[in-house]
């Protein structure tokens, strides 16, 4: 099924995107536009849509599952997990859409969500986008320790040797981070960068200016 790019870009005026990779504060940000400004959201729950999938037209909606050789899954080349990661995003939007169209258009959005712009600028345009990004350091330093990340830990340390797979990991959303960031730049996206010297108060007020909120 294919909607109208110009039919969402009308029924989605109310939705504003942070774009960018990991650790970047996107989820930070996320919760303030909803707790401060009373902003909706929509989060990206992967299980929700798989049941409707198949493997054949949704293969990368089918992975991780349980049976796999975690070792490998962690361990493969940089290139091909975040090819993973960018298809996955891909394949969720044709479900991710019919959730926005669903939510009340009387309230702002607003969605956290690491995608290639130029998979939504047709019916997201730049002026409601952001991409929010850090260093590689930063998310070495981060990614694989937050809370919301202890699974994926936690399965990791069972792996054949958990500290390289860290290390490779890393690397991957490394690269996944820079790639939306270069995209984001390349297409005249609004880039913030969060560093350990820029308070979340303070990058909550850059993104508020940026969307004139």
């Amino acid at each position: 099924m294919k909607v109208n790019d110009n039919y969402l870009k009308e029924q989605l005026s109310h939705v504003y995107w942070l774009n960018g990779g990991c650790c970047a504060g996107k989820t930070t940000m996320t919760k303030k536009f909803v707790e401060e400004l009373g902003f909706q959201t929509l989060g990206d729950d992967v299980l929700k849509y798989r049941p409707f999938t198949s493997s054949v037209e949704y293969p990368a909606l089918q992975y991780p599952h349980p049976e796999l050789d975690w070792s490998k899954w962690f361990n493969r080349p940089n290139d091909e997990h975040c090819k993973w990661l960018f298809q996955i995003v891909e394949e969720m939007m044709e479900f991710f859409v019919i959730d926005l169209l669903k939510m009340s258009s009387d309230t702002p959005i607003v969605i956290d969500l690491g995608i290639m712009p130029e998979r939504i600028l047709p019916f997201i345009p730049k002026e409601r986008m952001v991409c929010l990004y850090t260093s590689d350091e930063e998310i070495e330093r981060l990614y694989f320790y937050r809370e919301d990340h202890k699974m994926i830990l936690d399965v990791i340390n069972l792996t054949d040797n958990p500290a390289q797979t860290i290390k490779n990991g890393n690397k991957s959303m490394a690269k996944f981070s820079r790639d939306i960031r270069n995209a984001c730049v390349k297409n005249g996206i609004k880039t913030i960068e969060r560093t350990t010297s820029l308070s979340k108060e303070e990058q909550f007020k850059l993104v508020r200016e940026y969307f004139g909120l």
